[in-house]
């Protein structure tokens, strides 16, 4: 529906060798020819790296990006959308800039820039993606039906919804196989980033990290509420009582060996699957609320990690 100027969509084993490699090469080809010199750019401008990271996968990165640098660092993907034009901030994108060449439409997942709704009206169509815990969604939530929507929209609004179809396909099927892969792991995951000496950031449902746990048959350990944005924060005590294999997200925002030097300081040595060397370290190279790229990337180093670290029986390490 529409509201002024508004669209609202409601959307619906051997170790370093665990992932098949046919499997890789026939994925990330798949990729490549959708993110070769064939792609065409969008009129479009988005402040969200879910939309922004889709439109790339299937073909059509937009034309301005708010927090492009940013989502580069975090991603640890330089050039990810070269030719975008960045608008700042992500929360405070130049508007100025951006209404100097409007686009065709702004793009912006709610709750995120709801208070800019007034100023980015007057300068093009604006049209809200709900995602994860704040979508709408009939029949019950489902964070991959909705992340599955997202791309068939976005493929819809470029007209081109058959590279939409074959992305989803695509990534179904490098899913499926992942899954497989990990069938013989009955071990719960504690997915776990450390914020300080005391303090660690559990993620869970409503992010792509909950979602990608489910979608390959891997249970969560944490079964307490992970608020509005699939995250909670807790203090060290809590951990202790969990018995799972411990999966730490190692931040690019963080030194070189942060995570190591934390878990060899205080009291988080002291946990008992760091204490037996049922941990594994990953690296945060998605985005938390990303699309199906980010998934893609979170979900082929956690497989990779765990699979390793499963055929060694000792913690492993990737911070690259």
């Amino acid at each position: 529906m529409t509201y002024q100027n508004e669209t609202f969509n409601r959307p619906v084993r051997h170790k370093s060798m665990a992932l098949p490699i046919a499997l890789l090469i026939s994925f990330f080809m798949g990729n490549a020819s959708m993110a070769s010199e064939e792609n065409t750019q969008a009129p479009l401008a988005t402040f969200d790296f879910a939309i922004a990271e889709t439109l790339n996968a299937i073909g059509h990165p937009p034309r301005f990006l708010s927090g492009l640098e940013g989502y580069e660092t975090y991603s640890r993907q330089e050039e990810i959308l070269p030719h975008a034009i960045n608008l700042g901030y992500r929360h405070f994108p130049n508007l100025e800039l951006l209404s100097s060449d409007p686009p065709q439409h702004i793009l912006i997942s709610p709750p995120a820039h709801a208070s800019l709704l007034p100023r980015l009206r007057k300068i093009a169509d604006v049209m809200a993606y709900p995602l994860y815990k704040y979508a709408d969604v009939e029949d019950g939530h489902n964070d991959w039906d909705t992340i599955e929507g997202l791309t068939r929209q976005l493929g819809d609004l470029v007209e081109d919804p058959d590279a939409a179809e074959h992305y989803i396909e695509q990534s179904s099927h490098h899913f499926a196989a992942l899954k497989r892969q990990l069938n013989g792991i009955d071990s719960p995951i504690l997915l776990v980033r450390l914020m300080d000496e005391r303090h660690a950031r559990i993620y869970g449902e409503g992010s792509v990290e909950g979602m990608m746990l489910n979608r390959l048959g891997l249970q969560n350990a944490w079964q307490g509420d992970f608020g509005r944005w699939g995250m909670t924060t807790i203090s060290a005590t809590p951990l202790f009582d969990v018995d799972a294999k411990l999966v730490f997200l190692d931040s690019p925002y963080g030194p070189d060996g942060g995570v190591r030097q934390l878990l060899s300081d205080g009291q988080w040595r002291h946990l008992p699957s760091v204490k037996q060397g049922n941990y594994t370290i990953i690296p945060v190279n998605y985005w938390s609320w990303g699309g199906l790229p980010a998934a893609q990337r979170f979900a082929d180093s956690l497989a990779s990690h765990l699979t390793e670290s499963d055929h060694s029986g000792s913690a492993s390490v990737d911070t690259n």
